[in-house]
């Protein structure tokens, strides 16, 4: 009895052991299903975590202190030179179309097969460059419609004049050579661009040297019924061609205005000077159109050459 009695201990002992392990292991597999909540606080989550939570892509950040302009502005005078394209005219007709190149913006008119306007920031530190003119004009590939090309000035008795001219970019080689596109050209005959035209395309680069910083605007003034060169693309010849410079500096800021015909002439630089508010008037444009109202009116008012011609 003695011996049975002890063999039964051992079993129930043994039935003990295994039900212990049959539990565990339940408790166990049950857990591993039940997910683990998240902590609400994030002050443990790893900083890798943390630098890849990235925006919605519906709200991208936007850069609003940086203008979307032709030209690299490097500081301001004014709040307002700010202004998205602040520089380009306004009030632009709906058959010309807008080029942006690296240096420089055009309004390309198709039907003259010519800019329009051209506008760029001109700087002391870019006429001072070292890049060499290589005469590569070509058609201008931004131009969605074409723009013309060398062989429509070819035997025209007409150069192909540079509204916006090389030598103003002599800072870079590439930006030189993109004032070459043929959409940067427009007919002028040989006495007016080798002659006053030059002359005051280096006058204004002698003023950049001086007062560092300038927004300017040149084109040709088009209308209908203009005579044209060319045979695949009529271009039309310009009988008056404008210039316009502002200079933005505390506190005297100032602009100029010339209006020349096309053709030779030997008459001073200042002879030519006119007000912003008459080439608004021939031309048809608003030129710096996000200067202050009365800013405005001062500049473009009447024409200013004390500033400019001293003597």
């Amino acid at each position: 009895m003695a011996k049975r009695k002890g063999g039964t201990g051992f079993t129930g002992t043994l039935l003990l052991i295994v039900l212990a392990v049959l539990l565990y292991y339940f408790l166990t597999k049950e857990s591993a299903k039940t997910p683990r909540t998240p902590p609400v606080s994030t002050e443990d989550t790893p900083p890798s975590e943390k630098r890849t939570k990235r925006r919605p892509q519906s709200s991208p950040r936007r850069k609003d202190t940086e203008p979307d302009q032709p030209i690299t502005v490097t500081s301001y005078e004014y709040a307002f030179e700010k202004e998205k394209d602040f520089g380009l005219p306004s009030a632009v007709a709906k058959d010309c179309e807008i080029v942006r190149h690296l240096a420089y913006t055009l309004c390309y008119a198709e039907p003259y097969e010519q800019a329009a306007w051209v506008a760029y920031q001109l700087t002391a530190t870019e006429v001072r460059g070292a890049a060499e003119r290589e005469n590569d004009f070509r058609p201008d590939p931004e131009v969605s419609s074409g723009s013309a090309t060398p062989e429509d000035y070819r035997a025209s008795g007409y150069d192909r004049g540079h509204l916006a001219p090389a030598a103003d970019f002599k800072f870079s080689p590439e930006v030189m050579s993109e004032s070459f596109f043929m959409s940067n050209m427009s007919p002028q005959a040989p006495d007016f661009n080798r002659h006053i035209w030059e002359r005051l395309e280096s006058r204004v680069r002698e003023w950049v040297r001086r007062d560092k910083v300038f927004y300017v605007v040149t084109g040709p003034v088009l209308k209908k019924g203009l005579p044209t060169i060319g045979r695949r693309n009529k271009v039309a010849v310009p009988e008056q061609y404008y210039k316009i410079i502002l200079h933005l500096k505390k506190p005297t800021p100032k602009a100029i205005a010339f209006l020349m015909p096309n053709e030779g002439s030997e008459k001073p630089l200042k002879s030519f000077v006119v007000s912003i508010d008459e080439v608004e008037q021939v031309t048809g444009f608003d030129f710096f159109p996000h200067l202050p109202d009365d800013l405005e009116a001062q500049l473009e008012g009447s024409a200013h050459t004390k500033a400019w011609f001293p003597r």
